[in-house]
């Protein structure tokens, strides 16, 4: 039996960033946790509890689909090069990772500003130079993201170089782990082509287990004379502008099931829609950006299973979710950072293999930090309730709570859906589209709209945390509305909308299964 642990998106931060100075701590600021779709200084805590899990279930195998960093720091990079160098050491672990968005920018690296808080609460802007121009910051020469030149150094370690032990180890571009043999052209706009760095490897670490790290990133030089980061529309810009890697793909999937080998792959993007269609419906109201992010399009998922890869996990949404194209099936893990957070464990035998979801319930330390949140949010006016929390799971879901409604909402939702969530409730959206309001809960829009999302993040699961009364009532309020129609851009249009999409995500348990159905039929015993 192989068992593998699957994290994705750790996001590690260094609060001491490098220094063994215990007393001025790089905290980032509250204010900046609450408005970014993951928590910063609690991200070594909860790693480590995660890491721990996989100690105790006797893991030895551990794939990180991207993410590993905060946003690439030199500090950040070290602090978790010599965090999973431990475990390797102390426990036997061998690390395999694939390139993230937040892990490097392209080839040079580019200057960075962060916010931080010290003790009383004071947040001071530190930067590398050029990074704040307008803006009062202490210099940070070390706040800059690395390129990929600078990475490997930290991460050969982790699939990126071949380790003694490896049974076999290639790239798309040979078996040379030198930066400067693993480069491609690639077209631009105007007709010119540039030259671009790929970290993708094949790598063989027990007999019989062939593990693919796709580089799926796209960096393309701008007219400002700086790059471009493609991450925006994941693998629609790797198809267009790494054509040469789905040719490796298809080559690998073909000699593993010539050699027998059990193939699984990874990069930080998924191949396929793991919101099922989602966000074109909602791309459909009026001043929506749900599209901003988005999902592989048809042909480009298409193009991808047509390579052979039997399963691919991925990372960048912080979501739990599972989706099928064709003979492929795409499984998204949760971060360790963001709700509802947790990994995945993946098992392969002789009868076949299985996928089974591990959740983070705690992280020992997570909220060594709080007392600088409290100095902040006194001196800034801010919201504190997020600290009252009993464990680290419910912190995250009370920051899950405030990204919904600050960010999520204007962001997905027209002016309408955003006044109502601020108001109203359950009868009154049910008296907007003529559904009866006998026997109706008042519970606010803007709970329902949390547990839409909450439903998205876990793919339907329980790790949503809604209990059956609710998930029944919403099953009703979705076979309502169904068939329904009203005026384009409508109050009525756009909350039928939100309904009917809430019962689809009401589904994504039963589409999970029927993926996973599917997987375990591929992957037939040796």
């Amino acid at each position: 039996m192989i068992r593998i642990a699957v994290l994705a998106d750790p996001h590690l931060h260094d609060v001491r960033f490098g220094s063994a100075a215990a007393e001025a701590p790089f905290v980032r600021s509250l204010a900046d946790s609450l408005h970014s779709t993951r928590i910063f200084n609690e991200s070594e805590a909860a790693f480590r509890a995660a890491l721990d899990a996989v100690v105790a279930e006797g893991i030895r195998l551990c794939i990180i689909a991207g993410d590993l960093t905060d946003d690439g720091q030199p500090a950040n990079w070290q602090a978790v090069s010599d965090l999973l160098a431990d475990y390797s050491r102390l426990h036997g672990i061998r690390f395999f990772a694939t390139p993230g968005n937040h892990d490097q920018w392209s080839m040079t690296g580019k200057p960075l500003a962060k916010n931080f808080v010290d003790p009383v609460g004071n947040v001071d802007v530190y930067a590398a130079p050029g990074a704040a121009p307008g803006k009062e910051a202490r210099p940070c020469p070390g706040m800059r993201m690395v390129g990929y030149d600078e990475t490997l150094p930290y991460a050969g370690q982790f699939g990126y170089r071949p380790q003694p032990s490896d049974l076999y180890w290639e790239t798309p571009f040979g078996t040379s782990p030198d930066m400067a043999d693993r480069r491609a052209r690639t077209a631009v706009e105007g007709g010119e082509s540039a030259l671009i760095s790929d970290m993708s490897y094949l790598v063989e670490p027990v007999e019989g287990l062939w593990l693919l790290s796709i580089d799926a990133n796209v960096y393309l030089p701008n007219t400002d004379g700086g790059h471009d980061d493609c991450s925006k529309d994941g693998w629609n810009a790797t198809v267009r502008h790494k054509p040469y890697l789905l040719h490796w793909m298809r080559d690998v999937a073909r000699r593993a099931r010539a050699e027998n080998k059990r193939l699984v792959a990874f990069s930080h993007y998924p191949v396929a829609d793991i919101f099922r269609g989602l966000t074109a419906a909602l791309e459909t109201l009026p001043g929506s950006r749900a599209g901003a992010r988005r999902m592989p399009t048809p042909d480009v998922a298409a193009a991808i299973a047509a390579t052979g890869l039997p399963l691919h996990f991925s990372g960048h949404w912080h979501v739990d979710a599972t989706a099928a194209e064709a003979g492929l099936v795409n499984v998204s893990v949760p971060s360790t950072v963001a709700y509802p957070p947790g990994w995945k464990c993946l098992e392969i035998g002789s009868g076949g293999m299985d996928i089974s979801d591990r959740a983070v319930s705690d992280a020992p330390g997570f909220d060594a930090w709080f007392a600088r949140y409290v100095a902040e949010a006194d001196r800034t006016d801010q919201d504190g309730s997020i600290l009252s929390v009993a464990d680290y799971r419910e912190f995250l879901d009370r920051h899950f709570r405030a990204i919904v409604l600050e960010r999520r909402l204007p962001e997905d939702w027209p002016p309408q859906m955003q006044a109502m969530a601020r108001s109203a409730r359950l009868p009154e959206i049910a008296d907007l589209l003529s559904l009866p309001q006998a026997g109706l809960p008042a519970i606010a829009v803007a709970d329902i709209l949390v547990d839409w999302y909450r439903l998205r993040e876990a793919g339907g699961g329980a790790a949503a945390g809604i209990s059956k009364e609710r998930r029944a009532l919403y099953a009703e309020l979705a076979r309502s509305c169904a068939g329904m129609d009203f005026p384009e851009g409508s109050d009525a249009a756009i909350l039928a909308v939100f309904l009917r999409t809430l019962g689809l995500l009401l589904t994504g348990n039963d589409a999970k299964r029927t993926a996973l159905d599917r997987l375990r039929e591929a992957f037939v015993p040796c």
